[in-house]
């Protein structure tokens, strides 16, 4: 098996591959740094996989670890900008939130909250523990319209702001928190 480097944003990552089976490892355990965003995110590591070039399905999957009172930002992946995108939420350990534009809900060890494309959310710790957790995202079997992953920061996606601020007006009219 001959080991191969993930495109420049996961760099840190080596995929040997067989002509069944891709096994991605970490060069080291240090994970990428995600950065504080105007739409309610903290700075936070996550691990992060891009299998977009060997799955027709999924995209990636970030391993995310929040600690108490953090938050990634608030978003939805607009089918307009990036195709039907779609994501999953794993709970592996600690206790959190799920936020959408219409309700909060808390999730634990095991939950799982499936988000399809255009819904807004945003996984939040609201505990005195970390939480960890996972997000597997895939395309609907489509290429992307938009690579995320690949922008320079995440208020460059487009429509980005306007979806974040129509968000939080819904938020706001039914009484929920905003970040």
């Amino acid at each position: 098996m001959i080991p191969n480097q993930m495109n420049s944003k996961s760099d840190h990552l080596v995929r040997e591959s067989s002509s069944k089976v891709s096994l991605f490892r970490f060069r080291d355990t240090n994970p990428i740094q995600w950065h504080e965003n105007k739409i309610g995110a903290t700075h936070r590591p996550w691990w992060f996989y891009d299998v977009g070039d060997i799955s027709q399905w999924f995209k990636c999957l970030c391993i995310s670890c929040l600690q108490p009172g953090q938050s990634e930002g608030f978003h939805s992946h607009l089918s307009e900008h990036e195709g039907d995108y779609e994501c999953w939420y794993i709970v592996f350990e600690g206790q959190g939130q799920v936020r959408t534009e219409f309700a909060d809900y808390n999730v634990e060890k095991f939950d799982a909250a499936f988000m399809p494309p255009n819904a807004s959310h945003q996984m939040r710790n609201n505990s005195t523990q970390p939480l960890f957790y996972a997000t597997l995202s895939s395309r609907g079997g489509q290429p992307l319209k938009v690579d995320t992953y690949c922008l320079e920061c995440s208020e460059a996606r487009p429509g980005y702001m306007d979806e974040y601020n129509r968000i939080m007006a819904i938020r706001q009219k039914n009484g929920l928190s905003t970040p």
